[in-house]
């Protein structure tokens, strides 16, 4: 019996519920029994974001440069902003001041959704709702799994599909996988959706493009599978082989190309030459994160 997972979600279940009465929403298309977990929801209805449940204030990631100021929560809204805005910190240099908002505690199972209408600029800027790990809080029914990261949405990637053999359209729906984990010789190796497409990589080709109005994206992770759900439709499954570990949830507007290039299998490095103010100050919209936890 896997006891970890199981205290996990029981100790969140306890701490983190709403009263029974403030149940009046339930997952999308996605059948069973659910109790909504507070601390990985909201409604953003307040005047302000909620810092006891969220994290706005973050270091730099490699390119990536968070300003707490390209968050605002208004009209029932969460507004996520990337502007064109170079600065340096700690001696690097950084073009674009992005936002992230992260859940202050972890979850590992259960149902995530959040209603998200796409930011204008394509390509470029990538919209995305996701669940890492911090690569140092293990569960010690998979020693080999360091890292899991689920993500339930990227949109508007625009990045060169090594199986369709282009580059993909705004309509192009990335729901991936990535990991690492630990060899034979106690090595520490990615698995990601180029290394490992057929169990990380996962798509959806929209009738619809995300910048024009909001759609509802999911995924439900339980210790067997992970399914993706968009407007209440299943979209992708993959096996859950690696996906047990503590996992901080995230709402994020990062760089794409060709404002980044990678460097190596885990490096991500800005791109001078291309940098513009064109289109921007950009912008995602959250109506909601809603989670969940099936009842026993």
């Amino acid at each position: 019996m896997r006891l970890f997972p199981l205290l996990t979600s029981l100790s969140y279940l306890l701490l983190s519920l709403v009263p029974a009465t403030a149940q009046k929403v339930v997952p999308h298309g996605v059948p069973g029994s659910w109790q909504l977990v507070n601390a990985f929801s909201d409604e953003f209805n307040g005047p302000k974001i909620d810092t006891q449940k969220w994290e706005t204030h973050t270091r730099p990631w490699g390119e990536r440069s968070w300003d707490p100021d390209n968050l605002v929560q208004k009209n029932g809204k969460l507004f996520i902003t990337a502007r064109y805005e170079p600065h340096t910190l700690g001696g690097t240099e950084y073009f674009y001041k992005l936002g992230i908002l992260q859940s202050h505690k972890k979850t590992t199972y259960g149902y995530f959704e959040a209603r998200i209408k796409g930011c204008s600029r394509f390509p470029g800027l990538c919209p995305a709702f996701w669940l890492y790990s911090n690569g140092r809080e293990r569960n010690p029914d998979y020693p080999r799994v360091t890292y899991s990261e689920v993500d339930i949405v990227e949109m508007l990637q625009g990045l060169y599909h090594p199986e369709l053999h282009k580059f993909t359209g705004p309509n192009f729906i990335d729901c991936n996988l990535h990991t690492r984990i630990l060899d034979e010789n106690g090595k520490e190796i990615w698995q990601r959706p180029n290394s490992l497409p057929e169990l990380c990589r996962n798509h959806y080709i929209a009738p619809w493009d995300p910048r024009d109005d909001f759609h509802i994206y999911g995924a439900e992770i339980s210790p067997e599978k992970i399914v993706w759900y968009i407007d209440g439709k299943k979209v992708a499954e993959s096996e859950n082989r690696y996906w047990h570990l503590p996992m901080t949830l995230a709402l994020t507007m990062e760089l794409r190309p060709p404002f980044i290039d990678w460097a190596g299998e885990a490096t991500r490095v800005p791109v001078p030459e291309a940098t513009t103010p064109d289109g921007f100050p950009t912008t995602m919209t959250i109506d909601y994160v809603r989670s969940w936890v099936r009842k026993p």
